[in-house]
């Protein structure tokens, strides 16, 4: 079998944060999301589909698809998958091993594993060795709101949908507080604050914090491979640490749990290097003893690719679902909500689903 063709499609679409103050800061500001997605064909008539990180970054990545990496595949085996992510990583290692290179490999590499899967007729999930009966919890991610009655009002909305844990993008206290009246003390609360903090400002705030009895506290200090800085917050705060969206590879992930920087590992399927990378990092967490937390905020192939990836490793902890509404879905809606505050795998071979073409056409940019 051979790669025949390789098409990005560059993506908007429009979402709701389900309420209608909008946040001060800076966090995401966007009214629309964009998507990344990547088709590869072959010679045999098999499709495989994959999703690069994009969020305000969307162009630089899909130039880097079409004019790094597609020359690269075209008359590949997609069945090679692990030595097409390697000698894509050692070819390209110039431009860098973060950032847009790294985006674009592993939409890539989500797709190749699309084609491997289907070509094998299985489940993605089987593929990589689970039965595929694992139910997996979910946690709502919501909003950066920076506003008490709108962290309320979300608290309550998804503990109403059935969601058993929360977490919070805020960085003041008063929102922290809010969000515990709201849900009590029983539902554990995640805080994410995407690194706003020096060494000193992240331990002041850590035990300021302490009262809430946060699940975990994620990317505390700036910058985020400050892996000696989160280490020692650890220790200093006794606060359980989640960390790894930023990282890429898993040699960046061999230094975080070296350092003993985390509790929970972050990995992101659409950054880290794609499927093959993220199962690396997730041997590693084994053999370091660290509990894995997959990143994604995603409603494209990234997201299919964590839920078999969830399903199919033994230490994947909880599941995340970006607390917001968009206009228009590039699979069925049901798969992105949990049921009874679970996800399942999809069971068709491949990632499950193919995108709307509707869709896409509809958003395309």
């Amino acid at each position: 079998m051979k790669i025949t063709g390789v098409e990005v499609y560059e993506l908007q679409i429009p979402f709701s944060r389900g309420v209608s103050k909008q946040s001060p800061s800076s966090f995401l500001k966007a009214d629309a999301l964009d998507f990344c997605i990547i088709k590869i064909e072959t010679d045999e008539g098999i499709v495989g589909w994959g999703d690069a990180f994009s969020f305000h970054c969307r162009k630089s990545v899909a130039e880097a698809i079409k004019h790094m990496i597609k020359p690269r595949l075209l008359g590949k085996n997609p069945l090679d998958v692990k030595k097409i992510n390697f000698d894509l990583q050692k070819e390209l290692h110039l431009f860098g091993r973060y950032g847009i290179t790294m985006f674009a490999i592993s939409g890539v590499d989500i797709a190749l594993w699309d084609i491997v899967s289907k070509y094998s007729n299985l489940p993605l999930y089987s593929l990589l060795g689970s039965s595929g009966n694992k139910e997996m919890p979910a946690y709502a991610s919501l909003w950066r709101y920076e506003d008490v009655d709108s962290v309320k009002d979300r608290c309550a909305q998804a503990i109403n949908l059935g969601y058993k844990y929360i977490k919070l993008h805020e960085i003041y206290t008063s929102e922290v507080k809010a969000a515990r009246e709201v849900v009590g003390e029983k539902i554990p609360i995640m805080l994410d604050t995407n690194c706003p903090w020096t060494r000193q400002e992240a331990k002041r705030m850590l035990m300021e914090l302490k009262e809430f009895n946060l699940y975990w506290v994620e990317e505390p200090i700036n910058p985020p491979e400050d892996f000696e800085g989160l280490s020692n917050l650890r220790k200093e705060t006794q606060t359980p640490i989640a960390a790894g969206e930023n990282a890429c590879t898993s040699f960046e992930f061999k230094k975080m749990f070296e350092a003993q920087a985390v509790d929970y590992a972050q990995p992101s399927v659409t950054k880290v290097g794609g499927i093959t990378e993220f199962n690396k990092v997730v041997s590693l967490a084994e053999s370091y003893g660290v509990q894995i937390m997959p990143h994604s905020p995603y409603f494209g192939p990234g997201f299919l690719a964590t839920l078999h990836l969830a399903q199919s490793i033994s230490n994947a902890g909880l599941l995340e679902r970006f607390f917001i509404d968009f206009d228009a879905y590039l699979y069925p809606e049901e798969i992105f909500n949990p049921k009874n505050g679970v996800f399942q795998a999809p069971t068709n071979p491949g990632l499950g689903f193919d995108p709307d073409l509707n869709v896409i056409k509809d958003y395309r940019v």
